[in-house]
């Protein structure tokens, strides 16, 4: 590959163009100037390209639709948790529209000097950003699963041991982590320094301490859904603790599908450490390369899963779909169970769930 960007982005330009990443890039050997002299242009608009512009906005409508359901419920660590991990995804998705328009605006320029400076200004670093929120969705994600099934297994104590736990101001400090890492594996492509590649194993060592958190948090977890729950988990008029076990059911099924797809990046986060190459056409290169390209995959189709799996098995947000369809007084009424919350005065873990 031309270019990889360290940690969980694999970018150059066969795989951008191969999985159909929503820009269009014309080469400037043999083009005319300018390639479309109207808003509707033949030499844009083809079939193929309707079709992926299609995609794209449906990419980051989805991607938006779950901060738009989460205007839709009450406060819930789901709702705070899932949140963080969406608003990277759905950057990263409007900054996707953004390079479609940047290279529509190109067929337009005038000669190939004009050309080469509008891809200077507002193209050519779009890989390198690209690479880089990469890499901040893909930890972001990896840091929130954990506290997700944590705070599942909180409801299931008894009352008396559940804490406050202000979720949005832990979740909003953990960001520091895929800040500080993806910015360090950016540094990284542009000094190879022995030090630099030092420091850029801390995304590989990251990555493997939270696949392994994951792991072990499941095996818990499957424990505590499967042991008698305290008698307040039963009759509490607090939704999250009395259906403690239920929802910790759910959030195990929702983790399934994102730890599966994080093993590509285990296994890319264990070759960098231990410096594994490989001769070519050796079994390591190949596992190498098969890794490159799920990672590219996971990259690119990550919002569409994950809204699809959150909308599936997170009790809140499956309660919030139907009231997506009432906000108006034109649509049709749709009755939706409450949701019974404590009072302020007796909430101890979620009374602080939006600081």
């Amino acid at each position: 590959m031309s270019s990889t960007t360290p940690g969980f982005s694999i970018w150059d330009d066969s795989a951008y163009d191969y999985f159909n990443e929503d820009t269009t890039k014309k080469s400037s050997v043999g083009r005319t100037y300018p390639l479309c002299t109207e808003f509707f242009c033949d030499a844009y608009f083809s079939p193929q390209k309707i079709i992926s512009l299609g995609i794209m906005l449906g990419r980051v409508a989805i991607a938006l639709l779950i901060m738009l359901l989460g205007l839709k419920m009450e406060k819930d660590y789901m709702r705070s948790i899932t949140n963080t991990i969406f608003i990277p995804i759905a950057i990263s998705e409007l900054f996707t529209m953004y390079i479609e328009f940047a290279y529509y605006q190109d067929l337009f320029t005038q000669s190939p000097s004009q050309s080469k400076e509008f891809h200077g200004t507002y193209i050519d670093w779009t890989p390198e950003f690209v690479g880089i929120i990469n890499d901040y969705v893909s930890i972001n994600t990896l840091v929130m699963l954990p506290l997700l099934l944590y705070c599942g297994r909180i409801a299931t104590l008894p009352g008396d041991r559940i804490n406050a736990f202000p979720t949005n101001m832990i979740c909003l400090i953990m960001q520091i982590i895929p800040f500080f890492i993806c910015i360090l594996n950016y540094i990284e492509t542009l000094n190879g320094a022995v030090v630099l590649k030092i420091l850029a194993a801390t995304s590989r060592i990251v990555t493997l301490i939270s696949f392994s958190a994951i792991l072990v948090q499941i095996f818990i977890s499957i424990a505590v859904v499967m042991r008698e729950l305290p008698d307040e988990a039963a009759t509490s008029t607090d939704m999250q603790i009395r259906d403690a076990r239920s929802r910790l059911s759910w959030t195990l099924a929702y983790i399934i599908i994102p730890f599966i797809t994080m093993i590509p990046f285990v296994v890319e986060a264990i070759f960098y450490i231990l410096q594994i190459k490989g001769a070519p056409n050796s079994g390591s290169r190949i596992v190498k390369v098969i890794c490159d390209i799920l990672i590219i995959m996971v990259n690119f189709y990550r919002p569409t899963w994950m809204v699809v799996i959150t909308m599936i098995f997170l009790p809140p947000y499956r309660r919030a779909v139907p009231l997506l369809f009432c906000c108006c007084s034109c649509c049709p009424k749709v009755n939706v169970e409450p949701l019974p919350r404590k009072e302020n005065e007796s909430s101890l873990m979620y009374r602080y769930a939006d600081l």
